[in-house]
C-alpha cells in the first residue's frame, strides 16, 4: 500500500473481518435479510482510503459537521478507552454515542446511544435506507457501517461521538470525520500485512488521524514520541503525552482496589481498577482528554465523581468475569502485546483450583515465545479453532503444542471443548477463554448466550454448563 502523504490508494485486495459473513455459522452471520445483505459486503475486503466515506456521508447531508467527535485509535485499548469516555461524558449530563468495532454477539453492538445497542429494527431499517447509497459508492462493510453510526449519532441529537477507528488511522474511515480530539492508545505490531512491519511504520499510519488544531492525547512508549512530536508539529496539532503530564500508580494485581490519578489541575481519587493494569493508563487517557477539552469548549466534561461513574463499567470481553464455581473469564486478547498481559493477569489470578486455558485464534496472529512460555504454565490446555475459515485448525494446533512441548489437549471446536471442560472441571478451577474476540463469542454463543446483557452480572457455571451438548 502507498503510504505517501495525501495517497488515496483503491483496494488493496485485504480479505475482511473474518467474523462477518452471510455463510457461516452463528454468531457470525445475521439471519435478518437487510442486515445479511450488510454483512455481505464483507466480500468486498478492507479497503483503505476515505473517497468512498466522504461520498457516503455527502449523501447524507454531512451529519458528521454537526458532531463533537471524540476519536480513539491505537493497537490495544482503543475499545475500552472509547466506552470510557462515554460512562465520563454521561455521568457530566450529556448524551452520547459510541461507535466501536468489532461486536461480539450482534452488529447492534457497534453503535449505541446512551450506552444502549441500537434495537435490531431501527439498525435493519437504517440499512435499507442507506443501500442505495451504498450500492452507487461501491462503499465497504466498515465504511458503510461508519456512515450509518454517524447518521445515527446526528439523528439521536447526542452531544458528543466517540468514535473507535478501524485499522490504523490515516486511510480508516473515522478519519473523514471532523475531531474535537485524538486520542492513541499505544502502538504494537498487529496487522503489519496492512500497516506496516514496524512499530514506526504502524505509528505513522496512527498519526495519520493529526489534524491541524485538534489536539493530540498518547499513551505512546518513549521510543515513538519523537516520532509523535513530529507529526504533530506538522499538523498543526497540540499534542499531550500522557506520562508526562499525568500520574498514577501502575498497582495491577498485587494492589487492586482504587488508585489515585493526578492531573495539571486536579486529583482525582477512588478511581476504580477496571480488570487489566493497563485500564488505569486508558482511564488516565480519557480523564485527561476530557480536562484538558474543558478549556478549549469553556464547559465542564469531567464529572465531579469520576470515581462513581465508572463504578459499574461494562466492558464486555475485557477480562470478563461470566460465570463462577468454577469461574469462567472471557478476554479477546488476539495479538501478542494483549495476549501476554491477560495470561499474565490470569497467572497471579488467585485460584483454589486449577488455571484451564482454552486458546484459539487466526492464523495470521503470531504467538512468540514469550507466549509459549505463560501457556506452559498453565495447569491445564485446551486448544480449539474457531469456526472460521482463517482460524488456525487442528492440525495446525497440533503442531503448535508438538513444537512447544506442551501436553494440551485439541478439540475439534469450541462446543466440543467446552463439553470437555464442562467434565473435567471442578467448582474451586478458574477458566481462561482468550486469543481472539471470535473464540470470546462463539464460547458465548456456544453457552447458550445471545446477547451481552445476560452477561452484565456473573452466574453461576452450574446454571449453564448441565446439559450443554457439545
Amino acid at each position: 500500500m502507498d503510504r505517501r502523504p495525501g495517497r488515496d490508494p483503491e483496494p488493496s485486495g485485504f480479505t475482511g473481518e473474518p467474523g462477518v459473513g452471510v455463510d457461516l455459522p452463528p454468531p457470525f452471520r445475521a439471519d435478518d435479510p437487510d442486515l445479511a445483505w450488510l454483512f455481505a459486503l464483507n466480500r468486498r475486503g478492507i479497503r483503505p482510503g476515505l473517497r468512498r466515506i466522504r461520498g457516503l456521508l455527502a449523501d447524507l447531508g454531512h451529519p458528521e459537521d454537526g458532531l463533537r467527535t471524540l476519536v480513539v485509535a491505537g493497537t490495544n485499548g482503543k475499545g475500552s478507552t472509547t466506552r470510557i469516555l462515554a460512562r465520563l461524558l454521561r455521568a457530566r449530563g450529556f448524551r452520547v454515542a459510541t461507535y466501536t468495532s468489532p461486536h461480539l454477539l450482534q452488529v447492534t453492538e457497534r453503535v449505541q446511544i446512551d450506552e444502549r445497542p441500537l434495537e435490531t429494527g431501527e439498525f435493519a431499517a437504517r440499512v435499507r435506507a442507506l443501500r442505495p447509497h451504498i450500492e452507487r459508492h461501491e462503499a465497504s462493510w466498515f465504511e458503510s457501517l461508519t456512515a450509518l453510526a454517524v447518521q445515527a449519532a446526528a439523528e439521536a441529537d447526542v452531544d458528543f461521538l466517540c468514535c473507535e477507528t478501524g485499522l490504523g488511522g490515516r486511510l480508516d474511515a473515522s478519519n473523514a470525520l471532523p475531531a474535537q480530539a485524538t486520542l492513541l492508545t499505544g502502538v504494537g505490531l498487529d496487522h503489519q500485512h496492512i500497516l506496516g512491519e514496524t512499530l514506526a511504520e504502524i505509528a505513522a499510519e496512527k498519526l495519520g488521524l493529526l489534524k491541524p488544531g485538534v489536539p493530540v492525547f498518547c499513551a505512546l512508549p518513549e521510543e515513538l514520541k519523537p516520532q509523535a512530536f513530529t507529526a504533530a508539529v506538522r499538523a498543526g496539532a497540540p499534542c499531550h503525552f500522557l506520562d508526562e503530564v499525568a500520574r498514577w500508580p501502575e498497582g495491577g494485581d498485587e494492589a487492586p482496589g482504587t488508585w489515585t490519578l493526578t492531573l495539571r489541575d486536579r486529583v482525582l481519587e477512588g478511581l476504580p481498577d477496571l480488570g487489566m493494569p493497563f485500564m488505569r493508563r486508558n482511564t488516565a487517557l480519557a480523564l485527561l482528554a476530557l480536562a484538558e477539552l474543558e478549556k478549549d469548549l469553556e464547559t465542564a466534561l469531567v464529572p465531579d465523581a469520576p470515581a462513581v461513574a465508572l463504578g459499574n463499567l461494562f466492558l464486555p470481553g475485557r477480562y470478563h468475569r461470566v460465570l463462577s464455581r468454577p469461574d469462567w473469564i472471557f478476554d479477546t486478547a488476539h495479538n501478542v502485546q494483549a495476549l501476554t498481559a491477560t495470561l499474565a493477569r490470569f497467572l497471579r489470578e488467585r485460584c483454589g483450583g486449577r488455571r484451564t486455558l482454552l486458546l484459539g485464534g487466526m492464523r495470521d496472529k503470531q504467538w512468540n515465545d514469550g507466549v509459549r512460555d505463560l501457556v506452559r504454565s498453565m495447569d491445564e490446555v485446551v486448544l480449539t479453532p474457531v469456526s472460521l475459515p482463517r482460524s488456525r485448525g487442528t492440525g495446525e494446533l497440533e503442531e503448535l503444542a508438538a513444537a512447544w512441548e506442551l501436553d494440551a489437549r485439541v478439540a475439534g471446536d469450541p462446543g466440543a471443548a467446552l463439553a470437555l471442560l464442562g467434565e473435567r472441571l471442578g467448582p474451586d478451577d478458574a477458566v481462561l477463554v482468550t486469543g481472539s474476540c471470535f473464540l470470546v463469542a462463539e464460547a458465548l454463543h456456544r453457552l447458550g448466550i445471545t446477547d451481552l446483557e445476560e452477561t452484565r452480572d456473573v452466574r453461576p457455571a452450574a446454571d449453564v454448563m448441565p446439559g450443554r451438548e457439545a
